[in-house]
């Protein structure tokens, strides 16, 4: 008995194929990570350019759309718990910094070999002596500023990062509600910094590296540890913190180049008690102060005719 022939419709389903592209999607939408999971995630990353874009040079194929049309990067108004908000309040302090959020949008490999490293780590005696010695300064910076958008460090991690020096590589950076510094932290750096300037000339200092980055940004911040800054600082940034007495910043710390103060409630509403140490600041104290950072601030002509009066170099204001 003979085979039934099948050609003529295997014929049809082939042409049927060759003419569609539905065979193709499966492969289409299928991506496999090449990172290890829990590093990046890169489909809720900002693209860190776009928070500090100028909206003037924003340009439509037409009419512009509505504000509710356009992404959250572009507004206000969004969550400030997100790694888009903090890159946002990061930015005048990041660019200062070697526009460090544009610069690190994919971070090195030996970034992702130490985030891997340090994720699994538990406060320990093996953590801090036999992992930390070993990880350079530098190192410890970069880690501590991409945590600082897309995962903010607990307390005892960020503290171990930050020892033996108290900073890394002349820097801190406290994110988040549940961040803080121990209170004489700034105090043991403070005085760590006066015994290197007081020390015999013929010491060799040249290792040590003052902190000249200090950065609070939502982050619970007493005040005595605002007192206790050291004067080596350049910058300042007190983001979304509460009500500090600033008025006695420019003592404290007379060599700042750049001030952020940006997107502080009590800074909002002149009529807030807080507000009264904002007004109280002697702005001349700050010969060197170049950029300053009041977003979401109130300040009037007045006022800033006044910080403005005998910097002959020149200062930004950005509002």
């Amino acid at each position: 008995m003979s085979r039934p022939s099948h050609s003529g419709e295997q014929f049809r389903r082939l042409q049927n194929l060759k003419h569609s592209r539905s065979h193709l999607s499966t492969f289409r939408n299928f991506r496999l990570s090449t990172l290890p999971p829990d590093t990046v995630d890169y489909e809720q990353s900002h693209n860190p350019a776009s928070t500090t874009r100028d909206e003037s040079l924003v340009s439509w194929s037409g009419p512009a759309p509505p504000k509710s049309w356009r992404s959250p990067l572009q507004t206000r108004g969004c969550d400030r718990d997100t790694p888009q908000w903090r890159a946002e309040a990061l930015g005048i302090v990041a660019l200062r910094l070697g526009n460090f959020l544009v610069r690190n949008s994919v971070p090195s490999l030996s970034l992702l070999c130490l985030q891997i490293i340090l994720s699994s780590c538990v406060d320990s005696k093996e953590f801090r002596e036999q992992i930390l010695p070993f990880i350079p300064a530098h190192l410890r910076r970069d880690f501590i500023r991409h945590c600082a958008v897309h995962s903010p460090l607990p307390p005892w991690k960020l503290g171990s990062i930050l020892e033996p020096d108290g900073h890394a590589d002349g820097e801190i950076m406290v994110v988040g509600r549940t961040a803080s510094l121990h209170r004489d932290h700034l105090q043991r750096i403070a005085d760590t910094s006066l015994h290197n300037h007081s020390a015999d000339w013929e010491v060799d200092d040249q290792a040590f590296q003052p902190l000249h980055t200090l950065v609070f940004l939502a982050s619970p911040l007493a005040h005595s540890v605002l007192l206790a800054i050291p004067p080596t600082l350049t910058i300042l940034a007190l983001i979304d913190v509460s009500s500090q007495p600033i008025h006695r910043l420019p003592k404290l710390c007379p060599l700042l180049v750049l001030l952020d103060l940006s997107y502080n409630s009590w800074l909002k509403d002149p009529n807030e008690d807080g507000y009264g140490s904002f007004e109280r600041i002697d702005w001349s104290r700050w010969g060197h102060l170049k950029i300053l950072g009041l977003r979401e601030c109130y300040a009037t002509q007045e006022l800033l005719q006044r910080i403005e009066e005998g910097k002959w170099g020149g200062l930004s204001i950005i509002c």
